[in-house]
């Protein structure tokens, strides 16, 4: 079995060849420009399913007047209104 020993050198320490020969890692991702040795994977998670439905029925029946025989001045007013929205929001 092999003992692993890592030390820390200090930031002024200067390295000989030698010592610079036998120093290895050291390397951190993006502040040097290295090229990467591990195949790049971009995996998309993201499944998004929607459906919207709006369905609306609207029947009015206005009966003014039905049934008499002598009126004036009858008035039935009727003002329908409907509103629907679908919207989705993904962020």
């Amino acid at each position: 079995m092999k003992t692993l020993m890592i030390e820390d050198l200090a930031v002024a320490k200067e390295l000989d060849a030698r010592e610079m020969s036998a120093v290895r890692g050291g390397y951190l991702p993006g502040l040097y420009p290295f090229p990467s040795y591990y195949p790049s994977v971009h995996v998309d998670t993201t499944n998004f399913s929607a459906a919207q439905s709006i369905g609306q029925s609207n029947l009015i029946s206005n009966n003014v007047g039905n049934d008499v025989a002598f009126a004036s001045d009858i008035k039935g007013t009727v003002n329908p209104s409907q509103t629907a929205k679908n919207t989705i929001d993904f962020h």
